[in-house]
């Protein structure tokens, strides 16, 4: 029994959105044609949506410089930044967990603090599924009559960036929605395989599937990256390689949308 997991395919990380990698839209292709095969090769579909609010640690209108600007996009805050006051939240009751967020991300080697451009904001149309592969997911759906698309939210919590589908890069304390999703974990030790594509390969796929296959307890074969069905965010095509790398020395599958 396998499952497919598909990472954020929404319509931010497509061309025209506000954060689009350029071949987004061939890999969703490639998801709709796999979703459309019959019978399909899955037992459950998950689907995975970044979803922000405006105000969010990692987006321009949550800091500011010493003159009252917000950053540019792919502007990186260090710790040492807000140190300094090179950077402060625009909201001064958030100075306290701006330097304890950056200094965690810091010491436990994640990415530098990245200031990315608004997406994927809850409500928007940067937040719908990309219309290619919502018409795979009903093409799915149509073939497996009763079955329903299992949806997985991230990213709600505006204090703490939320890469991986399993849990925040710093967890806050009070919201368990960023803490370790054991229960899903749980669900997906049931699979005999899991099948992964979505976007993007340099971030929220690279986190999520590290998370998945640190604590996965079967065979790190039964994990199975589809290569030409993810891409990279432009600048960050070393992060996406070095992903492949390890999960290939973690035992990983390695395929291709046409060898599902």
């Amino acid at each position: 029994m396998s499952a497919f997991i598909i990472i954020d395919p929404q319509c931010d990380f497509h061309p025209g959105g506000s954060l689009a990698i350029p071949s987004a839209g061939e890999d969703s292709s490639r998801i709709k044609d796999i979703l459309s095969k019959t019978p399909s090769p899955f037992a459950e579909v998950y689907v995975t949506l970044d979803s922000h609010h405006k105000y969010d640690v990692a987006h321009p209108g949550y800091w500011v410089d010493a003159n009252g600007k917000n950053p540019s996009p792919f502007t990186l805050i260090q710790y040492e930044d807000v140190v300094d006051g090179k950077w402060a939240p625009a909201n001064e009751e958030n100075k306290e967990w701006a330097l304890t967020y950056t200094k965690a991300l810091k010491e436990q080697g994640s990415f530098t603090l990245c200031v990315w451009p608004e997406h994927c904001l809850i409500g928007s149309p940067g937040h719908n599924v990309d219309s290619t592969v919502q018409a795979g997911l009903t093409a799915w759906l149509l073939s497996n009559p009763g079955k329903e698309i299992k949806w997985v939210l991230k990213g709600q919590n505006t204090k703490t960036e939320m890469y991986s589908c399993m849990k925040a890069e710093v967890p806050v304390e009070d919201d368990d929605a960023t803490k370790f999703n054991a229960s899903l974990m749980a669900e997906f030790e049931a699979y005999d395989k899991l099948y992964v594509a979505g976007q993007a390969k340099s971030h929220c796929v690279n986190f999520t599937v590290r998370d998945i296959s640190a604590n996965y307890k079967k065979n790190q074969a039964s994990i199975v990256l589809l290569e030409d069905c993810m891409s990279n965010v432009p600048g960050f095509e070393e992060a996406g390689e070095k992903f492949i790398e390890d999960m290939k020395k973690a035992g990983c599958g390695i395929i291709n949308a046409g060898d599902v």
